[in-house]
């Protein structure tokens, strides 16, 4: 079924000079039948108007040239959809004085936004997993013939962290207990702010170590997850949301 745009209805009792219509339901019965010949063509269009306004619903509106319409009368008929919908009831939705409807179409939005970034954020971690698959095992290899890996993974692993919490050097490579000296002497003079620093180092150190013992590629997923930082920091906030999420 083809629908007409009222206003060119309209437009058309403009353009034809048309001022008899009757306006069937969906039906075809009758429902009001405009043959008052003392109707200019404004006359028509407001007595058109004014049943729209009041009667919602599928109609068909024919036109014709003439008052009385009989079997012989040529009529121009046209579909409308003329649904009229009350207004939404806004209580229990505070003071924000928006309609049902529109709150429903936030919430839905919200809701893609939330399912969206969660794709994403899946797509990206198994892109970054089908990208490492092949180094997995030149990186276990490289484990079983290097005779001080955990050393070198340990000064990569501290490499990729000190750009994202402020760490240097001054990490320990091997544990806890190998804090460089310099360290230790600057613990005994340092405020209650650079004990929360170094604390918050020490706290770093101990994750890398065992991080190390649990992940084999560690030294690469690192090194993405700090070039993530830097490079994608949103998509990087919403990995640590869903770590937290997990938890």
């Amino acid at each position: 079924m083809n629908l007409t745009n009222i206003k060119y209805l309209y437009d058309l009792m403009d353009k034809e000079s048309f001022k008899f219509f009757t306006v069937y339901d969906h039906k075809g019965s009758p429902m009001r039948d405009q043959c008052n010949e003392n109707y200019s063509v404004d006359d028509a269009k407001n007595d058109l108007k004014q049943f729209l306004e009041f009667n919602s619903g599928v109609f068909r509106v024919e036109f014709r040239r003439s008052k009385n319409n009989t079997p012989t009368t040529k009529n121009y008929s046209f579909t409308i959809d003329n649904i009229i919908q009350d207004p939404q009831d806004v209580s229990g939705i505070g003071n924000t004085g928006m309609p049902m409807d529109m709150m429903a179409v936030i919430r839905a939005k919200d809701d893609k936004i939330d399912s969206l970034q969660s794709e994403m954020f899946a797509n990206m971690m198994a892109a970054m997993t089908k990208q490492h698959e092949l180094q997995l095992k030149n990186l276990e290899q490289s484990y079983a013939k290097a005779d001080d890996g955990n050393d070198a993974l340990m000064q990569t692993a501290i490499s990729a962290l000190s750009g994202m919490f402020g760490g240097g050097a001054n990490i320990g490579v091997s544990g806890l207990d190998t804090i460089t000296p310099e360290i230790k002497e600057t613990q005994i003079h340092t405020t209650t702010e650079n004990n929360m620093v170094d604390d918050k180092r020490k706290k770093i150190n101990n994750a890398v170590v065992r991080l190390i013992e649990g992940d084999l590629e560690f030294a690469e997923n690192i090194s993405k997850l700090a070039d993530l930082c830097e490079n994608n920091p949103m998509i990087y906030k919403i990995a640590i949301q869903r770590l937290d999420q997990i938890k």
